[in-house]
């Protein structure tokens, strides 16, 4: 044990890396020597003053020896070097919208205002983003998922708009099914139905011959006449 603090206390002397130094007073906070991973985070930090993970561990050395004012310091620069870091999500979300991946953007914008809900211009892109994702189906999944939970005359509009004259279809069969007097989404179901698959011809009803007509009268005068004869008798 005592040779282990030995090569602990030999790499803190020789000014390690914040990384180094972070990994070796954590093990030491681990195996009980706080007070040392203390002093040694204390000599670390007038290094690397802006090392936010160094910050981290000596507020926890402070609390687990009792140093409630100290540790709350640290906590407090520590947000504060937060704070400052984070407009990059905006300046993320910026890119990702540029790039059409709006719902990184979304993510990327909502942890931003999350810091800094003051920010008109933030807002007003991240309810535009969002405004979007509402109207447009995410492109990856498939219409047979999308059509079952938003069915929509807006949604079936977008599939003819794309192009996919089959899930439009199956769109409409859905708003139909939910409500059967929706006469403006059948009429537009069987109109896209018969662009795709052609329409159906209904057969007239064919006209009675002349002939077949005249016949049909001279049979029933007969028969009328034969049962005339047959109560007369």
């Amino acid at each position: 044990m005592r040779k282990r603090d030995d090569l602990y206390s030999a790499i803190l002397a020789e000014a390690p890396s914040p990384s180094t130094l972070l990994i070796v007073c954590q093990k030491m906070k681990e195996e009980g020597n706080v007070s040392d991973a203390l002093r040694g985070l204390i000599r670390g930090i007038s290094l690397y003053p802006d090392d936010t993970r160094l910050r981290q561990c000596l507020s926890e050395c402070y609390l687990e020896l009792g140093f409630i004012s100290l540790a709350e310091q640290e906590m407090i620069r520590i947000t504060g070097q937060i704070e400052r870091l984070v407009p990059v999500y905006k300046t993320l979300g910026n890119l990702f919208e540029r790039q059409g991946r709006d719902e990184k953007a979304v993510l990327a914008l909502e942890k931003y205002l999350a810091h800094f809900p003051d920010d008109r211009e933030a807002v007003e892109r991240l309810r535009s983003l969002k405004e979007k994702e509402d109207v447009f189906p995410t492109r990856t999944q498939p219409p047979k998922e999308i059509v079952p939970e938003i069915a929509t005359h807006t949604l079936a509009e977008i599939y003819e708009g794309q192009g996919q004259l089959q899930a439009a279809i199956d769109t409409y069969k859905k708003l139909v099914e939910k409500d059967p007097e929706d006469f403006r989404a059948r009429e537009r179901m069987q109109q896209l139905h018969d662009q795709v698959y052609g329409k159906e011809e209904t057969p007239e009803p064919v006209a009675a011959q002349p002939e077949g007509r005249e016949r049909m009268i001279t049979v029933l005068e007969g028969w009328l006449a034969r049962m005339q004869e047959i109560r007369s008798v």
